[in-house]
C-alpha cells in the first residue's frame, strides 16, 4: 500500500502522479459537457415526441450541475497540488497519515465522480441516440 514504506518524495510523486491523471480526466470531461449541452440545445430533437421536452429539460439541468461539479474538482484538484510541496516538510507519522487520508478522500470523490459522471454521459447519448435514430428511419 502507498504510504506504508514509501519516502516522502515516492509519496509526492505518487499524489502529483494522480492529480496530473485526475486533471487530463478533467479535460475530457470538459470536452465532453460542452459536446453534450450543444446536443441537448440543438434543433435536431422533434418537439412533438411523447416527454420529449420533459426528459431534455432533466437533461440540461443535470448537465449544468456537472459542468459545476467539473469546475470545483478542477479548483480543487489545483489547490491540492499546490498543497503536496507541504509533505516534504512533514517530520512525523502523523502528518504523513495526514496526507495519506486527504489523497484517499480525494481519490475516491473523485473516483465516484467520474464513475457518476460516465453514467449520466451514457444516458444521455443511449436516448438522444434513440431519438435520432428514430427521426432517420422515418
Amino acid at each position: 500500500m502507498l504510504g506504508e514504506q514509501n519516502t516522502q518524495e515516492e509519496l509526492l510523486t505518487a499524489f502529483h502522479r494522480d492529480a496530473q491523471w485526475w486533471k487530463s480526466i478533467i479535460g475530457f470531461i470538459e470536452t465532453d459537457t460542452q459536446f453534450i449541452d450543444r446536443l441537448l440545445n440543438s434543433n435536431a430533437f422533434k418537439e412533438n415526441m411523447p416527454n420529449l421536452f420533459e426528459r431534455l429539460q432533466q437533461f440540461k439541468h443535470e448537465i449544468a450541475t456537472k459542468t459545476r461539479e467539473t469546475r470545483n474538482f478542477k479548483k480543487e484538484i489545483e489547490n491540492y497540488e499546490n498543497k503536496l510541496k507541504g509533505i516534504l516538510e512533514c517530520e512525523d507519522i502523523s502528518c504523513d497519515t495526514y496526507y495519506l487520508e486527504n489523497h484517499q478522500d480525494l481519490k475516491d470523490r473523485f473516483e465516484k465522480f467520474y464513475e457518476n459522471f460516465n453514467d449520466y454521459k451514457t444516458s444521455v447519448f443511449n436516448y438522444t441516440g434513440g431519438i435520432l435514430k428514430a427521426v432517420l428511419i422515418k
